[in-house]
C-alpha cells in the first residue's frame, strides 16, 4: 500500500514526539517540525513498479555475470516464507559476506513472486541519479552516525513504525560490515533497536527472519584478506560499487541462501553475549541478547559449499591427490548431512564432479596450485593464500566447532586413568568454549552441553561408557575416527592468540596502551614468532584474528590495567596454547594413519553428495533385503545416462574421418530402412555390423573411451549413481544389460564400478570384426541374458530389480520381481502406470531452453488454429456445440504434442460413462489446461477466474463456453454459477479446480465449496481427476514447458444424489481425502 509522505510527517504521534523534543531542549517547535520533516524526506522511499522492475532486471544481470543465476535454496523454507510474508511484515536479518548479499535476497524473493523488502543503505551512496533510482526501488538511505540527533532518531523510529503499520518488509546486514574472516561477525544493533522500537509504536508486529548467504567464491575476498594483513581499507562510495560490479565475471561458481524460522524477541533466548558473564543475564531478554540470538540462528542455517570443505581439507594437509581430496571431503559431507539436513549446496551431484569443480574454481582464483610430484598430481594451497583458504573454510565453521572441541578435549584426557575422567572432559570442553568465545557463537551452558552430547553420539554411541571407565581406551576411540577437523578450524585462532599473548609479554608498560598501536605491534611480533618457528603460518597474523584475540585478552583482564600486566596468567595462557598446538599435531598424525588405512576402502556412498534430493530414490533399495542372491539389472541409454550412446558413437566415428566406404554405405542403408518404417533393432544392427567387417577392434575400444570422455561422462544421472551405490551397499549384484555394444558400455561401467555386462556382441577374429553379431541383447535377448546371469550366480529373479526406459525390454521386466520404469517412454509409462510398477523420473542433465521456449510458444499458439478449426466445423455442421467440441479436441491433441506432454491414464472409462458430471481436478500448473482438453474432448464448459476473460485468449475461451467467476465478490460469484447449473441440466459437463488456483507442486491446496454446490444443484456426480505430476511440466512461476510424462488417475464417480447442504464441509473433506490418498500412492 502506498504511503503519503505528508501523512507520515503530520502523524499525530510524530508531532507529539517533536513537541516533547522542543520542550525538553528549549527549541522553537516550528524549527523542530521543519527538521523532523526534512529527516522524514531524507528517509522516505517508495517502491515504484517500473523502478522495481528495472532494479530486479539489473540484479538478475549481475547474478548472471557473477554466478550464472545459480542460487541454491531449500524449497521447504521458500514455502514457509511465502506464507509468512502474506500474513506479516518481515524483517530479514542478513549476514554480510559481500556487496551482493541484498541482491541475492531480492533476486530470490522476486524469482518466487514474493514482495521486495525495503533495504537500508548508507547515505554516502545517495549521489544524484542513484539516489532517485534507489528511493524509487525501496532503498532507505540512513546516516552513518546520529548519536546526539534526537530529531533524526525520532524520525527514523516513526518512519519504521509507519512501514510496519503499512505491512512493508525490511532487510539489512546486521553485521554492519563485510566479514573479513568468512565467519559471521559481531552484530551491530542500531537498526535492530529502531525496528524493535518502531514495532512498539505500531499496532502490527513484525517477524524477524535470520538469513544466511554463502558463495562458492567471492570477488572481494582477496582485497579483504589484504586489508587483514595491514593494507589500508578503501572508503566505500558509489564508485567503489561500480568498480566492484565491473569485475564480476562467470568464474565464481554459485551462491546459496537459507531462511531460518522467525525469532520471537519476547521468547527465551539461548544465545550468549561473549563479553558478559552469562549468569548475570540468564533470565533477561535484552537487545544485545536478541541480536546474538539472531546471529546464532543465522549461523546454524548456514549452507555449506564444496569449496569450503576442500579448503578445510587442504588446510589440514600439505598436499593431496584428487582422490585423497574426495575421500576427505565425502567424510565431511556425510558428517555435516547427518547433523544438519540439506545444507550441502551440491547435494545430489557426483562427488567427483563437485570436487573437480571446486578445485578448478580455486585453482583459477590462485588459491590452490596443482603440482606434479613423481607420478602423482597433487593439490596444495598457494603459500600466499592461506588467509583466503581460511576465509572459505570458515564458512562451514558453525557446523564443525563442536566436533573440534570434542577432539581436543579427548586428546587432553586420553592418558588419564582416574574415575573423574568424565569431569576432566567437561572441564576441558568448557575451557575451550571460553577460549574461543570470540570466534564462534554459542548457546547457554545447558543448551551447549546438550549440543556436545548430541555431537558425541555421532562421534561414538558408547562415548559415555568409554570416558566414564578409568580404563576406557580414549586413544582407541580417537583412532577409530575417519576424520579430524581441529587443525583446519582452530590453528589460525591458536596462533593469533599466541601472537597477542607474546606481544603483551613484551609490551613496554611505560607506554600508553591503545588498541591501534597494539595491533600494529602484533603484526610485527607475529613475523618474529614465525621466524622463530613458534607459529606455522604468517597469515595467522591478520588483523581480524588479532582483534578477536585481543578482545579475549581484555575480557580476561590480561591487558595493561594501571600500567600493570598479570604476567603469571599470561604464562598460563601461553602454556595452554602450546599444549593445544601439541594436541593438533597428535591428531594430525592420527589422521595421516587413518587416511592410509581407509583411502582404498570401498565406501558405497562416496559417489554422491548427500542430501534430500536423492534420499527418496534410494530409500526403497536401502529398505530392501540384503544379499548377493539379488541382482539389480540396469539398461544404459536414458537409464544410466541422459543420452543415446550409439548416436554419439556413430557421430564421433563419422567425424573422425576413419570410416571406410563400406561402413558409410551400410550406415546410409540403415538410415533408409529406418526411414521407411522398419524399426526392428536386430535387422538394423546386423546391417550396421556388415559395414565394419575387417576393421580392427582396437579402433572401437579407443573410440569408446574417447566418446565417453568427450560426450558421455557428464550425462551420467546422479540418481543412477545413487541407486547403484545403494544396491552395492546392500550386497546386491549390479549388472548392466543393454542393446549397446561393449565399446559404448565399458567406460561407463568402469566409472560406476560395475563389473558384469551383458550387451550386443560383435564377432571378432584375429583382432578384427567379421561383420557378424554373435549375441543380440535386445527384447527377448535381454531376458535370456538375465536368466543366464541368474543361473550362473544363484540369483533369485523374483527378488531382483530391473531399471529401464523402454517398452522393448518388457520380456525382462516381466520376469523380475521388481520392475522399475526409469525415465520411461510413453508406452512403458502407460504399462508401468497400469501395472502399479514404480516409476522414476530423473532430472535432466542437459537443458534445452531454446527448444523448450519454442515448444511453449507453439503450444500456446495452437489455441488459435484450433479455434479456427472449431469455427469452420461449427459453421459446416450448423452446430455451436460441434464447433466447440472440435476446438476442444484439437487444443488437447495439438497442445499436448507441441508442449511435449505424454499422458498415461488410469480409469479412462470414468471420463465417458457418467456424463454429465462435475469433473474436479487438482490444479498443479498451466499444463493442466491442455491435459484436460486432451482427456475430456467434448461437451464441457470450464469455470475460470474473471481475470482470464480480459487476456488475449479470453474471447476464445468465452466463445467456447467458459464461465468466468469474480472470486473477490461472493454475490457475483454465486450469480455467475447459474449458467453452470443450467449447462449441467442440458447435458454439458463442468470442469473446475476446487483449489481455485495453481499449487505449482504436488501439494494439494484447500478446497473451495463451489464445485460441490454445483454438483448438488445440478444433480450430477463428481468425478475426481487426479493429475499426479503436471507441476514438473511447468511449475508455478515458470513460463516454459518441459517435455514430461504425465500421470493421471480418474477416480470412480462420487454420488451426490443424497447430499445435504448442511453437511457440505464433510463432503468436501471426503473428496479431498480421495485426492490426497491417490497423490500419496
Amino acid at each position: 500500500m502506498k504511503q503519503n509522505i505528508q501523512s507520515i510527517i503530520n502523524h499525530t504521534k510524530f508531532q507529539e514526539k517533536l513537541q516533547l523534543i522542543a520542550d525538553k531542549h528549549n527549541i522553537d517547535f516550528s524549527e523542530v517540525q521543519r527538521k523532523g520533516a526534512d529527516c522524514i524526506s531524507e528517509l522516505y522511499s517508495q517502491q515504484h513498479p517500473v523502478a522495481n522492475m528495472l532494479s530486479i532486471k539489473g540484479f538478475q544481470f549481475m547474478m548472471s555475470k557473477a554466478y550464472n543465476n545459480k542460487i541454491d535454496i531449500d524449497p521447504k523454507e521458500i514455502k514457509k516464507l511465502m506464507k509468512l510474508m502474506r500474513q506479516n511484515s518481515v524483517a530479514f536479518i542478513l549476514t554480510h559476506k559481500t556487496y551482493l548479499d541484498s541482491i541475492v535476497l531480492i533476486t530470490t524473493l522476486a524469482r518466487y513472486g514474493m514482495p521486495i523488502p525495503y533495504t537500508f543503505g548508507g547515505i554516502n551512496l545517495a549521489v544524484p541519479g542513484f539516489k532517485q533510482l534507489g528511493k524509487s526501488s525501496g532503498l532507505i538511505f540512513i546516516r552513518r552516525s546520529f548519536k546526539d540527533d534526537q530529531i533524526y532518531k525520532a524520525a527514523l523510529r516513526h518512519y519504521i513504525s509507519c512501514m510496519i503499520e503499512n505491512g512493508d518488509h525490511l532487510t539489512w546486514n546486521i553485521e554492519g560490515t563485510r566479514s573479513r574472516t568468512g565467519k559471521i561477525v559481531y552484530p551491530q544493533m542500531g537498526i535492530l533497536k529502531y525496528i524493535m522500537e518502531g514495532e512498539k509504536e505500531s499496532t502490527r508486529s513484525i517477524k524477524y527472519v535470520p538469513v544466511s548467504i554463502v558463495y562458492d567464491l567471492i570477488p572481494d575476498v582477496k582485497e579483504m584478506t589484504e586489508e587483514g594483513k595491514g593494507k589500508t581499507k578503501k572508503s566505500e562510495d558509489i564508485g567503489t560499487f561500480i568498480n566492484y560490479f565491473k569485475k564480476l565475471g562467470n568464474q565464481y561458481g554459485k551462491t546459496a541462501i537459507r531462511f531460518g524460522e522467525p525469532v520471537d524477541a519476547s521468547a527465551h533466548q539461548n544465545a550468549i553475549i561473549p563479553d558478559i558473564e552469562e549468569d548475570s543475564y540468564s533470565d533477561k531478554n535484552t537487545l544485545p541478547r536478541f541480536a546474538f540470538e539472531l546471529i546464532h540462528k543465522a549461523n546454524m542455517i548456514t549452507p555449506v559449499t564444496t569449496i569450503s570443505l576442500v579448503c578445510n581439507v587442504l588446510l589440514n594437509n600439505f598436499a593431496l591427490t584428487k582422490k585423497e581430496v574426495e575421500f576427505n571431503v565425502i567424510k565431511l559431507m556425510n558428517y555435516i548431512e547427518e547433523r544438519k539436513k540439506d545444507v550441502l549446496i551440491e547435494r545430489g551431484k557426483s562427488i567427483s564432479a563437485a570436487v573437480q569443480k571446486a578445485l578448478n574454481l580455486l585453482q583459477g582464483s590462485g588459491i590452490i596450485q596443482k603440482n606434479k610430484a613423481g607420478y602423482k598430481t597433487q593439490y596444495s594451497l598457494t603459500s600466499t593464500e592461506f588467509l583466503s583458504a581460511t576465509y572459505y573454510a570458515n564458512m562451514a565453521s558453525a557446523h564443525l566447532y563442536h566436533r573440534a572441541f570434542i577432539e581436543m578435549a579427548l586428546v587432553k584426557i586420553k592418558d588419564e586413568k582416574s574415575s573423574n575422567k568424565i569431569v576432566s572432559f567437561w572441564k576441558e570442553i568448557m575451557r575451550l568454549r571460553n577460549l574461543f568465545k570470540f570466534e564462534f557463537f554459542y548457546t547457554n551452558k545447558s543448551k551447549f552441553s546438550s549440543e556436545i552430547e548430541a555431537e558425541l553420539n555421532l562421534f561414538d554411541k558408547n562415548w559415555r561408557a568409554i570416558i566414564n571407565d578409568p580404563k576406557g581406551d580414549v586413544e582407541h576411540l580417537l583412532a577409530k575416527q575417519e576424520m579430524f577437523v581441529s587443525k583446519g578450524l582452530l590453528l589460525v585462532y591458536l596462533e593469533a592468540n599466541k601472537v597477542v599473548c607474546h606481544t603483551l609479554n613484551t609490551w613496554d608498560l611505560e607506554d600508553d596502551f591503545s588498541d591501534s598501536d597494539f595491533i600494529e605491534l602484533c603484526l610485527f611480533k607475529g613475523k618474529e614468532l614465525h621466524w622463530q618457528n613458534r607459529i606455522s603460518r604468517l597469515d595467522s597474523v591478520s588483523k581480524p584474528f588479532i582483534i578477536s584475540s585481543l578482545r579475549f585478552a581484555k575480557n580476561t583482564k590480561l591487558t595493561p590495567i594501571d600500567k600493570k600486566i598479570n604476567f603469571k596468567e599470561l604464562d598460563v595462557w601461553m602454556d595452554l596454547l602450546d599444549n593445544l598446538t601439541e594436541r593438533l599435531r597428535f591428531l594430525q598424525k592420527l589422521e595421516i594413519l587413518n587416511t592410509k588405512k581407509y583411502i582404498n576402502k570401498k565406501i558405497a556412498t562416496e559417489g554422491i553428495v548427500p542430501g534430500s534430493e536423492l534420499n527418496s530414490i534410494s530409500e526403497a533399495v536401502l529398505d530392501d533385503e540384503e544379499g548377493s542372491h539379488i541382482a539389480a539389472f540396469f539398461d544404459l541409454d536414458r537409464t544410466l545416462i541422459n543420452d543415446f550412446s550409439a548416436k554419439k558413437f556413430l557421430q564421433s566415428r563419422l567425424l573422425s574421418g576413419k570410416s571406410t566406404a563400406k561402413e558409410l554405405l551400410s550406415q546410409f542403408a540403415t538410415v533408409l530402412i529406418y526411414a521407411a518404417g522398419n524399426r526392428d533393432f536386430e535387422t538394423l544392427t546386423k546391417i550396421s555390423a556388415m559395414g565394419v567387417k575387417g576393421i580392427k577392434e582396437k579402433q572401437f575400444i579407443e573410440l569408446g573411451e574417447e566418446v565417453y570422455q568427450n560426450h558421455l561422462a557428464t550425462t551420467i544421472y546422479p540418481e543412477s549413481r545413487a541407486l547403484i551405490a545403494s544396491h552395492i551397499e546392500k550386497g546386491h549384484q549390479v549388472v548392466i544389460i543393454s542393446a549397446a555394444t561393449r565399446y559404448q558400455i565399458t567406460p561407463i561401467a568402469n566409472e560406476l564400478g560395475v563389473k558384469d555386462i551383458f550387451c550386443t556382441e560383435m564377432e571378432v577374429r584375429k583382432g578384427k570384426f567379421t561383420g557378424k553379431i554373435s549375441e543380440m541383447c535386445w527384447a527377448e535377448g535381454k531376458a535370456r541374458a538375465g536368466k543366464k546371469f541368474a543361473k550362473e550366480n544363484n540369483i533369485d529373479l523374483s527378488k531382483s530389480f530391473f531399471y529401464t526406459d523402454s517398452i522393448d525390454d518388457y520380456p525382462l521386466l516381466e520376469i523380475v520381481g521388481k520392475p522399475i520404469a526409469t525415465n520411461p517412454d510413453n508406452k512403458l509409462s502407460q504399462v508401468a502406470f497400469e501395472s502399479n510398477w514404480p516409476i522414476l523420473r530423473f532430472k535432466e542433465t542437459q537443458k534445452k531452453p531454446i527448444i523448450n521456449g519454442l515448444r511453449t510458444a507453439l503450444a500456446g499458439a495452437s489455441i488459435y488454429p484450433s479455434a479456427l478449426k472449431g469455427l469452420v466445423t461449427g459453421t459446416l455442421k450448423l452446430s455451436r456445440q460441434e464447433g466447440a467440441n472440435s476446438a476442444f479436441a484439437s487444443i488437447g491433441d495439438l497442445g499436448t504434442k507441441l508442449a511435449g506432454l505424454d499422458i498415461a491414464i488410469k480409469g479412462k472409462h470414468n471420463l465417458e460413462d457418467f456424463r454429465p458430471a462435475v469433473f474436479c481436478f487438482n490444479h498443479q500448473s498451466s499444463a493442466d489446461f491442455f491435459i484436460l482438453m486432451k482427456l475430456l474432448r467434448r461437451d464441457i464448459a470450464g469455470v475460470a477466474k474473471k481475470e482470464l476473460e480480459y487476456t488475449p485468449m479470453g474471447p476464445i475461451f468465452k466463445a467456447l463456453g467458459a464461465i468466468f467467476i469474480d472470486r473477490s465478490d461472493k454475490s457475483k460469484a454465486i450469480a455467475a454459477m447459474k449458467p453452470a447449473i443450467e449447462a449441467l441440466k442440458s447435458g454439458t459437463s463442468i470442469v473446475i479446480a476446487p483449489e481455485g488456483t495453481r499449487s505449482g507442486s504436488k501439494a494439494l491446496g484447500k478446497f473451495k465449496k463451489g464445485a460441490f454446490h454445483l454438483a448438488m444443484k445440478g444433480g450430477v456426480p463428481i468425478i475426481p481427476i487426479v493429475i499426479k505430476n503436471a507441476y514438473l511440466a511447468m511449475p508455478k512461476g515458470s513460463k516454459i514447458f518441459k517435455p514430461t510424462h504425465i500421470e493421471v488417475v480418474v477416480l470412480d464417480p462420487v454420488d451426490t444424489s443424497e447430499w445435504k447442504p448442511k453437511n457440505i464441509d464433510i463432503y468436501v473433506n471426503d473428496v479431498r481425502t480421495l485426492f490426497l490418498k491417490e497423490l500419496e500412492n
